[in-house]
């Protein structure tokens, strides 16, 4: 072969591994772009859930507004109230918006378990019996100290992940039914049956026939829960019961196109009559058990 056919060959494989070499730096270039705009089409998708749900929340508390801020006091909550309906679905541009409001103070409060009430401790453990849970005492947990150096109130439920006698199935079966919020007394007008076979006296039976016979406007005070027939000869204590509460949970599912989001957002009614955001939790793709 000649020098001028070596030289040329050289050349040519030069060429080409500088080509290979460029197609290799321009593909690398391309699925870096290719993945950046996913990237910020993920990002574009999240934010518009996230939006579409901050308006599912907005008008949960519009709901609550209406219904209970122009209300004389005493407050009195119950399910006949618009708050309360179930349903409430919204049609979006490709997806939808389901909302639901749930009264929170129908639930045990936990921070009852840090006081010196024996009768709020007493209802615990039937609570958990009823449940088929371990006996344990949340008071045992320590108490985070606030800024101002004194005890603050259980940040969640999930704390009680930290006892050893409750693991994660307990702890799953256990959240529906109680919620943190400074030791509020229980509304009758919207506890569970689970909730009220805690109180002294109830059984799952009675406390199920309590829930069916509970007028559709609640009982306008405790002493009209004491009152029924059902509840004479039964010595249920009038302490630490209410029905009113101050406290809800806006649960919100957002769908649009294959993509979801499920946001909780605590709400509290303010004696002046708004409705302030408390907390906002995202959750897994589960509402009907959430903390």
């Amino acid at each position: 072969m000649s020098e001028r056919h070596r030289q040329g060959g050289v050349a040519l494989i030069s060429v080409l591994l500088v080509t290979a070499l460029v197609t290799l730096i321009i593909s690398d270039m391309l699925a870096r772009q290719r993945l950046s705009l996913t990237s910020s089409a993920n990002q574009l998708q999240q934010q518009q859930l996230w939006q579409l749900a901050l308006s599912g929340e907005a008008w949960a508390r519009q709901q609550l507004h209406d219904d209970l801020a122009t209300r004389e006091e005493p407050l009195r909550v119950h399910l006949g109230q618009g708050w309360a309906r179930n349903g409430n679905l919204f049609d979006i541009d490709g997806g939808q918006i389901r909302i639901r409001i749930e009264d929170l103070a129908g639930r045990f409060d936990l921070d009852t378990q840090r006081s010196t009430s024996r009768l709020a401790r007493a209802r615990y453990q039937r609570l958990l019996a009823n449940l088929g849970l371990p006996h344990h005492d949340p008071a045992l947990l320590p108490q985070r100290p606030g800024a101002d150096g004194k005890p603050q109130p259980f940040a969640d439920s999930s704390e009680l992940a930290r006892l050893e006698q409750l693991d994660a199935a307990g702890l799953q079966r256990l959240r529906p039914h109680v919620a943190t919020f400074g030791g509020v007394a229980l509304n009758l007008n919207t506890a569970s049956a689970e909730v009220l076979a805690s109180l002294e006296g109830l059984d799952p039976a009675i406390a199920r026939t309590l829930v069916q016979a509970r007028p559709p406007q609640g009982y306008a005070s405790v002493q009209a829960f004491m009152e029924q027939p059902l509840l004479h000869g039964r010595e249920v204590s009038s302490r630490e019961l209410g029905v009113d509460s101050r406290h809800f949970r806006a649960h919100l599912q957002v769908r649009l196109g294959e993509r979801q989001l499920y946001l909780a957002s605590d709400l509290r009614l303010e004696r002046d009559g708004r409705i302030n955001v408390l907390r906002r939790q995202l959750l897994a793709p589960d509402l009907s058990h959430p903390e």
